[in-house]
């Protein structure tokens, strides 16, 4: 082939010299020759240092990307492929790429090509290397790597689906979240319409939201409520959507970001009902009563503990029967402690606390708007202690509406809300008290005689204090000890002349009493023995005086029939018998049928 005129005034080794492109030149021996003014920029090294130099250039290779240069020099053409795994040749020319740190700490991306210069005969005589700075080009391409790594993390671990859409219509992505949500998997959901995971009747509605028409300026479209989607198995769930139109490489997408409203409706549940069962945790952390505070060496309260250890195996409801202040609910949580509810809650009312109507939204929870006041819902204490215990006392305070309510609970576990329709059900192990005589109070029509029955299966008959004397000077030690502690005093025990007058006490508050009465003692007497003031003593028969004495509630009967006649039977109102007697009208009226008092 004719030479070029303008190749013959021109040589190689001027023509390498003035190249934009990194390059040098090794001779046979390793010895730089050639080292042009693009080699020296990038390099930092310049002509004169390199010239004739075995050593400065290999100071920016590593050991593990040798210079291609070097290996050519040493390897014959045929074994280049052992030598170095990764370099490729066609006519004699290597390629390699790499990070390379350079002389003045720089760290660059190198796109390293060697090939080999021969003689007439065929012998190497020198290799030329060019290098290409690559380095922005790498670190766009890592931090866009990077990019993509977070953008797929933050999808995966999103709690709310996230479905990309093309003009199709087709699903381009899926995240982890909406595979969960719709359960299956993303390579089956990928390619599919959306329309398939969107309940038919509400695909018209669905597709107003889709417009890919609209400017990528428009706002965001929440919709809170009215669609429905199906998951992979064709069950149907309400959502929430968010639509969003977006752009990529001049394609026109649809994001759409939905959440299963049953599960945010089941978080809040939960949420309410730690919440409740935070305040009712509180409430035993507070009390100053535990299972652990039974003090008792008499025969009659060991049987009693042994049928509680008997029954608390089971979920048979319990009924607990004595005075006041005998220690009916420290037997209840003892049967609870006892069972294996145990770890879970044991939620109490007492239904003597609270009003006739309101204690049916108590136990059975209220909808909101079911009655004035309930501005939203409410859960009741059966719900609250699902999976645990409910404790109820005084139970024959229940009117008998809530009776019946609560004989359906018993019979079937389950119930509505006042004002809802939907019949929840629960698992719950029933425990309740009362000091009444409940089948005196079923003969007057006050109790319902089949919950009596239902709850009458293991009736437990605490005894009274004056019935197990010989605990009086152990529970009274006891609480000497406890309210000594509480109130920073020191004793060493109780006078013989207190604890005589103890023992001879009658008791009619039982254990409670006896607590009050060491408490204040603790806080009057100096020490170091416990000084008590004389009691009055045990009256074995009633007194004529006394058996003449009015009961509280016929007390109560009559100061109401006198109000009522003084206001001529008007209730409510500012001058009704309900304001002078400073209770709620509809207190009143139920103080009113408990008590059997009627205008005639």
């Amino acid at each position: 082939m004719p030479k070029h005129p303008i190749s013959e005034n021109l040589p190689a080794e001027l023509l390498l010299e003035h190249m934009p492109v990194s390059a040098f030149v090794l001779d046979a021996r390793h010895q730089v020759v050639i080292w042009n003014q693009a080699c020296a920029e990038l390099t930092g090294l310049t002509a004169e240092q390199m010239l004739g130099s075995t050593e400065h250039w290999r100071g920016f290779y590593t050991e593990r990307r040798p210079c291609l240069a070097d290996l050519l020099l040493d390897s014959s053409l045929g074994d280049l492929e052992s030598l170095y795994e990764q370099a490729s040749h066609s006519s004699a020319v290597s390629h390699t790429e790499n990070w390379c740190l350079l002389p003045d700490g720089r760290r660059l991306y190198l796109v390293i090509d060697a090939g080999l210069i021969c003689n007439a005969d065929g012998a190497v005589v020198a290799v030329v290397e060019t290098q290409r700075d690559r380095t922005e080009q790498r670190l766009m391409m890592q931090a866009l790597g990077e990019s993509e790594l977070r953008m797929s993390s933050i999808l995966a671990s999103a709690l709310d689906a996230i479905i990309t859409i093309d003009q199709q219509h087709h699903i381009t992505l899926f995240n982890d979240a909406a595979a969960r949500i719709f359960q299956c998997i993303s390579e089956f959901a990928i390619g599919q319409p959306i329309e398939r995971f969107i309940l038919p009747q509400c695909l018209n509605l669905f597709q107003r939201f889709i417009n890919f028409d609209q400017p990528l300026s428009s706002a965001q479209t929440w919709v809170p409520e009215g669609l429905s989607a199906r998951r992979a198995n064709g069950e149907s769930f309400p959502i929430e959507a968010t639509f969003s139109p977006l752009e990529v490489n001049e394609q026109k997408l649809y994001t759409i970001i939905l959440r299963d409203v049953n599960d945010r409706r089941i978080a809040a549940e939960k949420l309410d009902r730690l919440q409740l069962e935070k305040g009712y945790l509180q409430e035993i952390i507070n009390d100053e009563h535990n299972p652990q505070d039974f003090v008792s060496a008499s025969v009659l309260m060991r049987e009693v503990m042994a049928q509680v250890r008997m029954v608390a195996g089971t979920d048979t409801p319990v009924l607990l029967l004595g005075e006041t202040g005998t220690g009916k609910e420290l037997l209840a949580r003892a049967i609870h402690e006892y069972s294996p509810r145990s770890s879970a809650i044991m939620v109490k009312i007492n239904c003597a606390a609270l009003p006739a109507d309101l204690i049916e939204s108590e136990l059975f929870g209220h909808e909101k708007g079911a009655f004035t006041g309930a501005v939203q819902q409410r859960k009741g204490r059966f719900e609250l202690a699902d999976g645990g215990t409910l404790f109820m006392d005084e139970l024959g305070e229940l009117s008998l509406s809530a009776q019946a309510k609560l004989l359906r609970v018993l019979q079937e576990q389950e119930f509505e809300r006042l004002g809802g329709s939907e019949t929840l059900h629960v698992n719950v192990r029933l425990i309740a008290a009362t000091n009444r005589d409940l089948a005196t109070e079923v003969s007057a029509g006050r109790f319902r005689a089949d919950l009596f029955y239902r709850l009458n299966v293991f009736p437990l008959q605490i005894p009274a204090l004056r019935q197990r004397s010989a605990d009086i000077p152990l529970l009274a030690r006891f609480f000497l000890h406890k309210y000594a502690k509480k109130l920073a005093k020191r004793f060493t025990d109780i006078s013989p002349a207190s604890l005589e007058n103890l023992h001879n006490y009658a008791w009619p508050g039982n254990v409670r009493e006896l607590q009050n009465v060491i408490e204040r003692a603790v806080i009057l007497s100096p020490g170091p023995l416990l000084e008590i003031a004389l009691l009055n003593p045990v009256v074995t028969e009633p007194t004529a005086v006394t058996k003449a004495l009015p009961t509280l509630a016929e007390l109560e009967r009559e100061h109401i029939l006198r109000t009522l006649r003084a206001t001529h039977w008007q209730i409510s109102g500012p001058k009704g018998a309900a304001a002078i007697l400073d209770l709620n009208p509809n207190t009143l009226r139920s103080r009113m049928v408990k008590l059997g008092i009627s205008k005639t």
